[in-house]
């Protein structure tokens, strides 16, 4: 089966690499990929046996559906990402984003790309096997909100009822021709918060007059770092970061109001809602001694993205048998970043990947959601190569005999 893949993926290569760069030229920000839906669909509806369902989710969800001509059988879901950044791009290349302001800087483009060969693959092998596959191209992934819509609105998980999911991410930190995968945490829970600090303004002569609300946000930060550190009983990573803080037009002028965001993570959604608390009790406090007042946006996203130890192993073996020994590994490090596919994998057994994308001249320059973050794209066909394995292999193993009964 390896040399029947890599045999197709090869003849695909080069129109793989085309749709990665057509998508890349258009990205859109999160529930707007109109156009990127188009693309999606139209690449699709060209591979035979793909029933292509569109305008899904918010709108601009894409899902193709392939059942293997052996029967029916068990249903997985392959699912990508497909919005971009508000980011300005500064790679030059003949495929440079067309839509100023705007960059699939976080690769999925890329994404979309492999689970379309994904799809490709398994079409010309359709008489291998038994079962249904779910190709999901979900909007929204960086606002958290199509995940919810597919399942709800559109009931992705059901009809026919999905088994397993499965999805990857470009990975700057991880070699291109390798696969890292998570050993239980692939991404963890995200949340975020906003402050308004209201205090009084007046001159910077006479501070004395004032409730200088920055004073009070360079407290309630220096605060926040000590819930982490003191406040959980946890040994589980967690962190809190200031991102922006905003106040003022003048040197010389106390505002009245000091604005400051950031975010918060954990693996855990008890230690999230812990520290949710805490940071109302310390803005609370802070303000209270200072007599200032304050209002508060504290927010938590979806669960972690766990793997399911099966489905990771199944992944692994899969992905080395296309790839070669030793070339698929396991990350022992819990990641924190946040990612929707939570909502899929907190109710089906799931495997969340990092496909490398690091050469000698791209290593350490980069990380995700960067200006100059960009694909190394001889992946595209081996990562859609992976995926097709990890299908073909879960079919095999599990329920085959009732399939050919």
């Amino acid at each position: 089966m390896k040399s029947k893949i890599e045999e197709i993926v090869r003849e695909k290569e080069a129109e793989l690499i085309q749709i990665r760069r057509s998508l890349h030229q258009c990205p859109e920000l999160a529930l707007q990929e109109v156009e990127t839906s188009r693309l999606i669909a139209e690449n699709l509806k060209k591979i035979p046996g793909v029933t292509v369902y569109d305008h899904m989710a918010e709108g601009t969800g894409v899902v193709g559906i392939l059942e293997g001509k052996k029967g029916p059988g068990k249903c997985v879901m392959l699912r990508a990402d497909i919005d971009a950044l508000p980011i300005e791009e500064q790679v030059d290349t003949e495929f440079k984003s067309k839509n100023p302001g705007k960059m699939h800087a976080c690769g999925h483009d890329a994404h979309a790309t492999w689970i379309i060969g994904a799809a490709m693959i398994l079409s010309q092998l359709r008489d291998e096997f038994c079962g249904t596959v779910k190709f999901v191209f979900q909007p929204g992934e960086e606002c958290g909100k199509g995940a919810k819509a597919l399942i709800e609105k559109d009931k992705i998980l059901e009809n026919p009822k999905v088994d397993a999911a499965f999805a990857a991410h470009a990975w700057p930190t991880v070699r291109a021709g390798k696969i890292g995968i998570a050993e239980k945490y692939a991404f963890g829970c995200p949340g975020g918060f906003t402050i308004k600090i209201i205090g009084k303004g007046g001159h910077g002569s006479w501070p004395y007059e004032c409730i200088n609300p920055i004073t009070i946000a360079v407290q309630i930060c220096s605060a926040l770092q000590a819930i982490v550190a003191e406040k959980i009983d946890s040994v589980e990573p967690r962190v809190i970061s200031i991102g922006s803080i905003h106040a003022g037009d003048a040197g010389n002028i106390i505002p009245d109001e000091c604005v400051v965001s950031g975010t918060f993570r954990a693996t855990e959604m008890a230690i999230m809602k812990q520290i949710a608390t805490q940071i109302e009790n310390v803005v609370a406090g802070i303000t209270a001694m200072h007599g200032a007042q304050y209002e508060l946006d504290v927010h938590i996203g979806g669960e972690a993205v766990i793997n399911d130890p099966k489905m990771l192993a199944l992944s692994k073996k899969s992905a080395e048998e296309i790839l070669g020994e030793g070339n698929c590994y396991i990350i022992d490090r819990k990641h924190l970043g946040g990612e929707n596919f939570a909502e899929y994998s907190s109710r089906v057994p799931g495997c969340y990947m990092f496909v490398g994308i690091a050469t000698d001249r791209t290593e350490g320059k980069f990380g995700l959601h960067s200006p100059i973050f960009e694909i190394a794209e001889e992946v595209l066909a081996p990562a859609s190569a992976v995926f097709a394995n990890i299908v073909l292999n879960y079919f095999e193993g599990t329920e085959v005999k009732k399939c050919l009964s």
